[in-house]
């Protein structure tokens, strides 16, 4: 042995003077602190990488995924790489989003792209190494995300920590790239949690929707304050939500309301509410009318008017006409004309009914037949005839062919008569007659004006006529004018109408449910008396006929706005059964399970997992919650928190450090290997 030794040092290059004989045998020495700070830098480097190979390395985690449960279940690899291989190519068939994730590179391949111009990347030579590199991988997620340097800190050490503690324990095993993975993932969820808001404010900030402006804050302040001038308590939720057009905290004040620990304190806050709405009604409507003890007679009163007004018009019409036919009664036809009127079939008789009834002869009694004045008379009552043969209720004598006739015999004087070439006043007054009716009379006939008109018409059909459930399009003007002309004759009875119209609808939104008084009842109201654009308009219309009725209607649609509000408050339903699932969502078996779905789809239970935690840390903060919510006083708070900058949505940050636990996951010897589809 000896010999043998002599000879392999004679065969061997002297070393150098001083040096140590057996260096070149040794493996390199390097320091821990040197290995860290190698391996973090490089850390960073891949962390980066990783962000940009995110959907390929998503890809690859449901691979690895794939292959671990095929192993664990005995699955013949073939038949894995052929489920993966269909499941690829549906996913590189779908549109958008599922041809990225399919044909995306991943972090493995944009790092073997990388090393082959700058070289391979270093690799740990010590475990604190190994430590390190898995930190620096994580550092992306820390970038820009919210809360100080010991947050964003805590984003990368907690979850490097656990994901590469738990690569350690499996190392060159199936299972590592699993492990690391959910070691990643619990550490993460672990940082999570302790870095949620632990104040009432900052969970409402967390609440506060996108949009949420300061200005937004102030206008629904206005309207809490201008309920409480109503005797009526909004929350911020109801008022943040009228003014957003959308919710804003109902889903936060429905989970107060249905909490134990809450339940009481917003029960108080609500328990008056029914009886609140009633009297800002009541109070409104007293701005409209006083209370009218005699609702029957309001019908007939605005029947009386309605048709005082029609007949206005009718008066104003022939006040306009009667100087022409004053003019035109003593022209006289020449004996060719009068020849063509006797020759009508029904002139005759006509001309005998109008001699023969001293009513309406004594228009006529000292003109001539051939006059146009009497033959003015003797067409009037061929157009009676004619109405009253057409007429249906004319059971007996009801003809249309004598109606015709009759319409005939009427047109023939008519046009006679007018075209006397001696004078053109009877034609003139026949054209302002006609005129008028077209462009003043007919329009109030026609519209509820003349719907209205009549001593027999009953509250409840003038209420119908003027505010009909689905009104017309653009018949805001109609109402006017029917409310003006009522308001001009009977002032109160015009105002009686409007209130009852508005009270009778209230009385039937308010009516009490089997479970006690309705506390939808204003938001019911709101929508049955103004629920489309047109009922509304209609409704302003009406208002502002009234006598100062700008400021009324100032008043009512204010008082719209805040009934308004209530609506939208979530419907609670079943507390047992809703507290029954909040208390299953909070257990440890809900997030079990939702993890454990993960690998079906990395994404998808994100938000249901934030949603569930939300819940859990609402329930430390349930009693200031109520309180603020329900607080005028909170404004100031309120403003602050939508001035401040918020982060983005909960989903989005995980799922981002998702992707990022899953690179960083992977074990540091397969980091820069796999590349390509799996």
């Amino acid at each position: 042995m000896a010999d043998e030794w002599a000879e392999f040092r004679m065969k061997s290059p002297a070393p150098p003077t001083g040096g140590d004989p057996w260096a070149e045998f040794r493996a390199p020495q390097v320091s821990v602190a040197e290995d860290v700070a190698k391996s973090a830098g490089i850390g960073v480097v891949k962390g980066g990488i990783g962000t940009i190979g995110a959907a390929g390395d998503v890809r690859e985690l449901l691979s690895h995924g794939v292959d671990y449960a095929a192993q664990q279940f005995g699955i013949p690899a073939e038949r894995a790489q052929a489920f993966k291989d269909a499941v690829y190519e549906g996913v590189r068939r779908a549109p958008g989003p599922g041809r990225v994730l399919a044909e995306a590179p991943s972090s493995g391949t944009i790092q073997k792209a990388v090393e082959g111009v700058t070289g391979d990347f270093y690799k740990p030579k010590t475990t604190a190494g190994e430590y390190a590199q898995t930190a620096g991988e994580f550092l992306p997620a820390a970038v820009g995300g919210p809360g100080g340097a010991i947050a964003r800190g805590a984003r990368v050490l907690v979850p490097a920590v656990t994901s590469e503690t738990a690569g350690q324990a499996t190392k060159g095993t199936a299972a590592e790239p699993v492990a690391r993975f959910l070691g990643a993932l619990a550490g993460g969820g672990v940082q999570v949690l302790a870095s949620r808001p632990g104040s009432a404010s900052r969970s409402i900030a967390n609440q506060l929707p996108e949009g949420i402006t300061e200005p937004m804050v102030v206008q629904a302040d206005r309207l809490m304050q201008d309920a409480a001038g109503r005797g009526l308590q909004l929350s911020w939720p109801e008022a943040l939500s009228q003014v957003a057009g959308r919710p804003v905290l109902t889903n936060m004040m429905r989970h107060l309301e249905a909490s134990p620990q809450t339940e009481g304190q917003m029960a108080a806050f609500f328990g008056d509410r029914p009886a609140a709405v009633e009297g800002a009604v009541r109070q409104e409507l007293g701005n409209v009318a006083p209370v009218n003890r005699n609702p029957s007679a309001i019908g007939p009163a605005v029947g009386r008017e309605a048709e005082g007004t029609l007949e206005e018009v009718r008066g104003a019409i022939n006040n306009a006409a009667r100087p022409y036919y004053d003019s035109a009664s003593t022209v006289l036809l020449s004996p060719q004309e009068m020849e063509r009127v006797r020759a009508l079939p029904g002139y005759a008789a006509a001309r005998d009914a109008v001699r023969n009834d001293p009513q309406l002869n004594r228009y006529v009694a000292d003109l001539p037949e051939e006059s146009v004045g009497f033959l003015n008379e003797v067409k009037k009552q061929l157009d009676n005839a004619a109405q009253h043969a057409a007429e249906p209720l004319n059971t007996q004598g009801r003809n249309m062919q004598r109606a015709a006739g009759f319409g005939q015999d009427a047109a023939a004087v008519r046009n006679i008569a007018s075209n006397v070439q001696t004078s053109t006043a009877y034609p003139t007054a026949l054209a302002i007659e006609s005129m008028g009716r077209e462009r003043f009379l007919q329009p109030l006939l026609d519209g509820p004006l003349g719907k209205i008109a009549g001593r027999d018409t009953t509250t409840k059909n003038a209420i119908e006529a003027l505010f009909p459930r689905n009104p017309l399009p653009n018949s805001e003007q109609e109402i006017a004018t029917t409310v003006s002309a009522l308001t001009r004759r009977n002032e109160r009875a015009a105002r009686d109408l409007v209130r009852a119209h508005a009270e009778s609808t209230f009385n039937e939104a308010a009516r009490d449910l089997q479970t006690g008084p309705n506390q939808a009842s204003g938001a019911k109201f709101a929508v049955a008396i103004a629920g489309n654009p047109q009922q509304r308009v209609n409704l302003q219309a009406a208002v502002e006929a009234l006598p100062n009725g700008q400021e009324r209607w100032q008043g009512f649609n204010r008082l719209l706005d805040v009934l308004e509000a209530t609506g939208t408050r979530q419907n609670v339903g079943s507390r047992t059964a809703y507290n029954q699932e909040i208390n299953k969502a909070q257990g440890a078996g809900g997030l079990a399970r939702d993890v454990g779905r993960i690998g079906a789809n990395p994404t998808r239970l994100l938000q249901p997992l934030a949603d569930k935690y939300d819940q859990w840390k609402l329930g430390r903060n349930l009693g200031q919650l109520a309180t603020i919510l329900t607080d005028p006083n909170a404004a100031g708070m309120l403003r602050a928190i939508a001035r401040a900058p918020r982060d983005g949505r909960r989903s989005a940050e995980l799922a981002i450090r998702l992707v990022t636990y899953a690179e960083a996951s992977k074990p540091v010897e397969n980091r820069s290997q796999q590349n390509g589809r799996q």
